[in-house]
């Protein structure tokens, strides 16, 4: 009895390794364009962009949805989501599409200047 226990808790132990193999290599890596590419799934997005190089100091991670009221909740997906590197580098502009052209250069700019989410940019 003692040792078809013991092999019982082998057995066990083996099938929770080989599950958490498993989990771990199906995992995704991470990546800033899969973490930006979720928001169409998530979000009412028209658009996202990447303006300028990861390195460079005015980098901006442009993102255009049509219902303002998604504006906070995108800001907030991108802060939780995105990596600590990815938040230093890009500065976050998250705005309200407008098929009127100046309004919708004005809503780019508007939150551009007030939403300073990374003051070291």
């Amino acid at each position: 009895m003692k040792a078809k226990g013991k092999l019982g808790i082998l057995v066990l132990a083996c099938a929770v390794v080989v599950s958490a193999l498993f989990w771990y290599t199906q995992k995704e890596p991470y990546s800033t364009e899969a973490t930006v590419d979720s928001l169409w799934d998530k979000y009412s997005v028209q658009s996202t962009q990447f303006d300028g190089d990861k390195g460079d100091a005015n980098s901006i991670l442009s993102v255009t949805v049509y219902d303002e009221d998604d504006i906070t909740e995108v800001e907030s997906y991108l802060e939780s989501n995105l990596s600590e590197e990815d938040l230093e580098h890009y500065k976050l502009n998250v705005y309200q599409y407008s098929s009127d052209v100046e309004e919708f250069r004005d809503n780019a700019q508007k939150n551009l200047d007030s939403n300073d989410l990374n003051p070291d940019n």
